[in-house]
């Protein structure tokens, strides 16, 4: 992150100036979102050491994971996702600011009685912990309509920063963790993020087994390696969306022949942001249509009434500059 001079204004400083005194619930919303990402700063040192964190557990009185155990995907927990779901949840719990529902990837949802819905990936592309390849935690706010209205990520890399939408602006924060700090770690402000606009060129992150991929998702692939878009697909949904909003481009996963994405934990959140910034993104396939096309709106709200069904929403997509997303749609 070298060569701009960054701003050294808080998370939580530069939400109360930009977002208007009228903002809706605006001191509740910023204390969750502020809590959120403090608790990311753990985490962080949790993966940057590679351990299993016995120190974490002890000290927040975490419960181990057992052996071999799996999710309610029925898929592997490896020790880091049960660990930062477990640290983000403490902390909203332990916060003050009150919370309609809380739901994870690794439990069931906690019901509150506030005003915000929140969902928490806490370890995207959890697989690439055990070879040092990117990750990052992916987190969705909704009001109590049901319908989202602040997403951020967080990357866990070389450095770690924090891609925040909200309220019509995406703006990028880093973690500041110079020795010279007189206090706690901290994200401070970067720079207000934009979508480079190609007219060629840009990267393709495609996911999935191709061998399953529909005539037309094929005939995506080939227009793209076509029009020179660079192979880029690391494994991470949240890296690779990290990597479209700095060179453009693409990020599909197609049913092959199975929906693999969640669609209020991962979709939901990235697009989001995507579509802040003048992207697009498109649900592709269901179980009756490999090629079924959708939008965000034509999925229901998520409500405290309905959110203990979000486990079972899935479904393959793609996501990115509005120009290739507009490229798929014509085919």
């Amino acid at each position: 992150m070298t060569g701009k001079k960054v701003e050294n204004v808080k998370l939580s400083r530069w939400l109360e100036k930009n977002l208007p005194h009228y903002y809706p619930n605006k001191g509740a919303l910023i204390e969750i979102i502020d809590i959120i990402a403090e608790a990311t700063i753990p985490i962080r040192g949790l993966l940057e050491r590679g351990i299993t964190s016995r120190e974490l557990e002890e000290r927040m009185n975490i419960e181990s994971p057992r052996a071999n155990s799996k999710n309610i995907y029925d898929e592997l927990q490896i020790h880091e996702d049960i660990l930062t779901h477990s640290i983000i949840l403490k902390a909203l719990q332990e916060g003050e600011a009150s919370y309609l529902f809380i739901a994870s990837e690794e439990a069931e949802p906690v019901i509150g009685n506030g005003k915000f819905g929140i969902t928490i990936d806490p370890v995207d592309g959890s697989s690439n912990v055990a070879v040092n390849r990117t990750v990052g935690t992916i987190i969705g706010i909704y009001n109590e309509e049901g319908y989202i209205i602040c997403s951020f990520y967080v990357l866990y890399g070389i450095f770690t920063n924090l891609i925040l939408a909200i309220n019509g602006i995406v703006a990028e924060f880093v973690l500041d963790t110079s020795p010279y700090s007189m206090t706690f770690y901290h994200y401070i402000f970067y720079e207000l993020k934009s979508l480079p606009n190609n007219e060629r060129g840009g990267i393709r992150c495609l996911g999935g087994d191709a061998t399953n991929w529909s005539k037309k998702c094929k005939s995506f692939e080939q227009r793209l390696i076509e029009d020179r878009i660079k192979d880029r697909y690391s494994g991470s949904f949240v890296g690779d969306m990290h990597a479209i909003l700095h060179y453009g481009g693409v990020y599909t996963y197609f049913s092959c022949p199975k929906p693999k994405i969640r669609i209020y934990y991962e979709w939901f959140p990235l697009a989001f942001i995507m579509k802040t910034l003048g992207g697009e993104f498109l649900a592709i396939g269901d179980k009756d249509d490999v090629d079924k096309i959708r939008t965000l709106n034509d999925f229901s709200p998520l409500t405290q009434q309905n959110v203990k069904n979000i486990h079972a929403a899935e479904c393959g997509g793609l996501i990115g500059s509005k120009k290739l997303v507009d490229l798929f749609h014509s085919l």
